[in-house]
């Protein structure tokens, strides 16, 4: 069997907009929590990474809703790791019905971390068992590359929007482009996520031409969102 890991899954009345669509941060969150979790339960977590100043990091993530989700349902979220290369690990999520039929789609890329020093990290760490060579989106994350970027407005890093490592929760920046893109959810939602914030840090919001919105900090690009309505 792959190595997989799963939990139950129930969205409240706030993970969705006033039209009843599910809101792309709250299943970015999911996926988060349930990578921490699994990450966890195999002596991979925060704290055994951290006993060696080392932390997960999201570069890129994708997700797809296929079918309408509701409020305080009872649903399974099904992750499972898929290692790719030296620095790269590939992880995928599923939303499950009740009955099993796949809902949302997911995936996303980490690498290692020092936490001292900020660079990448090639540390063979591995999960035990089979990873699975099945990816869940074939197609990939693809590459963004935000072009005739127009600034509509900018955020200030507020203590709400931070991560247990003191920046920004990546979730946090699916809000932001949602904002930029004058949308409350999307079908379909690709992020790249480039640099750190802080707190107090502000993020310049602009918007390109294809449903694409991006965030930059002091000139250098934070995040790039593209979405499918």
């Amino acid at each position: 069997m792959y190595i997989h890991y799963e939990q139950p899954l129930r969205l409240s009345s706030a993970d969705f907009t006033p039209g009843g669509e599910v809101k792309c941060s709250a299943l970015l969150h999911a996926f988060q929590d349930i990578a921490g979790k699994h990450a966890e339960s195999v002596g991979l977590g925060y704290d055994d990474l951290m006993a060696r100043n080392l932390i997960w990091v999201i570069t890129k993530s994708r997700l797809r809703v296929m079918e309408k989700l509701l409020p305080d349902t009872q649903y399974t979220l099904l992750t499972y790791p898929r290692r790719t290369g030296s620095l790269i690990y590939d992880r995928d999520f599923w939303v499950l019905s009740p009955s099993g039929e796949k809902l949302v789609v997911g995936t996303s890329q980490w690498c290692v971390v020092n936490y001292v020093t900020r660079h990448v990290e090639q540390t063979g760490l591995d999960f035990p068992g089979v990873y699975n060579p099945e990816p869940a989106m074939p197609e990939g994350i693809g590459r963004l590359r935000p072009r005739d970027l127009v600034p509509v407005g900018a955020h200030t890093v507020v203590q709400g929007d931070l991560d247990g490592n003191n920046h920004t929760n990546n979730c946090r920046y699916a809000d932001m482009a949602m904002e930029v893109l004058g949308v409350e959810a999307a079908r379909e939602l690709t992020m790249t996520f480039v640099s750190e914030t802080r707190l107090g840090d502000e993020i310049r919001l602009l918007r390109g031409p294809d449903n694409v919105a991006a965030g930059q900090h002091n000139g250098e690009l934070v995040f790039a969102a593209r979405a499918v309505y």
